[in-house]
C-alpha cells in the first residue's frame, strides 16, 4: 500500500488518529465505533484513508477482531503521546483562564512526612482550592518506583538513594541525631560519632529503609557491623523501643527533639558529614507535568521544574 502523495502536517486529521487508537484499544471496529459514538462504516473509512496516507498497513484483521501491525503499534504509541500532550495543553489553558484544578499524587518517605511536607501541602491546598493533593507515605525505594511507573506524580526521597533516570531537586536537609535511652552512659557527652555507638544494640527502621542502609554502610566503612536488635516501620515505634532500653537509634532530628520530655529519651547531635542528609523531590519529566503539579513543585522548592537536572 503506497500513498499517492507525500503526507504534510496540514493534512493530519486528529479525529482519524483518535479513532485509530480507539480501535486498537478496543480490538474491534464495532466496539470502537460504539465507544466513540460513530458508525462502523465511518470508522472503517477513516482508518482506510489513514492507511492510504501512511502508505502502510496499520491494522491486521483477525477472526475475532483487529490487532495493530508493527507500523500500527508505532503509530498508536505516538498518537497516545500526542493526545496526552493535547490534554495537558487544554488543562494549562483552563488553569490560565480561571484557577488551577487537578489531582496530584504525592508519595514521600517518613522523614519528609514527619517534617515540613504536611504543612507545605496544607498551605498549597489552602491557596489552590481547586487542586486535590493525595499524600501517602512509603520508603524511599518504593517512592522511586511509584514515580517511575506513574503511580505518583511527585516523590520526596532521601538523597542517598539512586534516582536513576528521574529528575531531582534538592529540597531540605535532614539532620540525623543519636537517640539514647534514659540514663544511658553516652548521654554524658554533648555530641556523638557513630563509632561511639557501635558497641550498643541498635533499634532501626525496616531493613530496606534508606536511613538504616545509610548508617549500616557507614559502620562497614569503619570495619564494623551494626548490632541490630529490633526493627520498626515507624519513628514512633523506634522512639518507644529506645525509651524502654532496647537499644540506641539514629533518627531525623524532627522525629526526635519534640519527644524528649514525653519519653525521657536523650538526643545528641551526630558529628558526621553524612548525618546532614539531603532530601530530594523527584519527578519523571518536568516538561510533561500538568499545570497543578508544576505549581506544587514550585511551592515546595521555589524552583521551576524546567531548571531540574537529570540525576
Amino acid at each position: 500500500m503506497v500513498a499517492n502523495h507525500s503526507w504534510s502536517i496540514k493534512e493530519i486529521d486528529l479525529t482519524s488518529l483518535r479513532l485509530f487508537a480507539a480501535t486498537v484499544e478496543e480490538g474491534t471496529l464495532a466496539r470502537a465505533a460504539e465507544r466513540e459514538h460513530i458508525a462502523i462504516s465511518a470508522i472503517s473509512r477513516r482508518i482506510s484513508d489513514l492507511e492510504w496516507r501512511c502508505g502502510v498497513t496499520l491494522l491486521e484483521r483477525r477472526d475475532r477482531g483487529v490487532v495493530p501491525s508493527a507500523a500500527g503499534q508505532i503509530l498508536v504509541n505516538q498518537i497516545r503521546d500526542l493526545l496526552d500532550l493535547l490534554q495537558r495543553m487544554v488543562l494549562d489553558m483552563e488553569a490560565i483562564r480561571g484557577g488551577t484544578r487537578g489531582h496530584i499524587r504525592v508519595h514521600a518517605h517518613m522523614s519528609a512526612t514527619s517534617g515540613l511536607l504536611p504543612g507545605k501541602i496544607a498551605e498549597f491546598v489552602a491557596a489552590n482550592p481547586g487542586v486535590d493533593v493525595e499524600l501517602d507515605e512509603f520508603t524511599s525505594i518504593e517512592v522511586i518506583h511509584s514515580v517511575r511507573t506513574g503511580t505518583a506524580d511527585i516523590g520526596l526521597v532521601s538523597g542517598t538513594v539512586d534516582g536513576g533516570d528521574l529528575h531531582l531537586i534538592p529540597w531540605e536537609i535532614d539532620e540525623l541525631v543519636a537517640i539514647l535511652p534514659p540514663g544511658h552512659a553516652l548521654a554524658e557527652r554533648s555530641s556523638l560519632q557513630l563509632s561511639d555507638m557501635l558497641g550498643e544494640y541498635f533499634v532501626g527502621m525496616q531493613r530496606d529503609s534508606a536511613l538504616l542502609s545509610l548508617y549500616r554502610h557507614q559502620a562497614m566503612v569503619l570495619g564494623k557491623t551494626l548490632k541490630e536488635r529490633a526493627h520498626a516501620t515507624s519513628f514512633e515505634s523506634v522512639r518507644k523501643m529506645v525509651s524502654v532500653g532496647l537499644g540506641v537509634a539514629i533518627l531525623p532530628a524532627v522525629a526526635a527533639h519534640p519527644f524528649v520530655e514525653e519519653l525521657g529519651i536523650n538526643v545528641r547531635p551526630l558529628k558526621e558529614t553524612w548525618a546532614h542528609r539531603p532530601l530530594m523531590l523527584c519527578v519523571r519529566d518536568p516538561a510533561q507535568l500538568l499545570a497543578a503539579t508544576r505549581l506544587l513543585v514550585q511551592h515546595l522548592t521555589g524552583e521551576a521544574p524546567r531548571l531540574m537536572a537529570r540525576a
